[in-house]
């Protein structure tokens, strides 16, 4: 994926979120002139360790962020939720069901 795509699809979790990019500074840790570049993808695909700030701050499993940065294959992502998420309640279910929605609608404006 291009960076402008990833910028665009971080914009859109956020603004899902309602949450502004100062919101997302503070809650992430990651600065507000760093989350606007990335955004606008004058900013390359960002480290691991940035992206799980990030999904912190947006309250979102970070191996949904992972896949859509291409560090790890859609198939990775099937054994991570097979050993890793064995134990979600139902709201956590429904609510990553919600994500995958989101992301399947995104991916499919490309």
């Amino acid at each position: 994926m291009r960076a402008e795509e990833f910028g665009l699809y971080i914009r859109s979790l956020r603004k899902e979120k309602q949450m502004t990019i100062r919101q997302l500074e503070l809650y992430s840790g990651v600065s507000h002139s760093y989350l606007s570049q990335l955004e606008n993808g004058k900013k390359d695909i960002p480290s691991a360790n940035v992206l799980n700030k990030i999904s912190k701050a947006l309250k979102l499993p970070q191996e949904l962020l992972m896949q859509k940065a291409g560090y790890i294959e859609g198939d990775q992502l099937v054994d991570l939720k097979q050993n890793k998420f064995q134990d979600l309640t139902d709201d956590e279910i429904r609510y990553l069901e919600e994500q995958l929605e989101l992301f399947r609608r995104l991916k499919g404006k490309k």
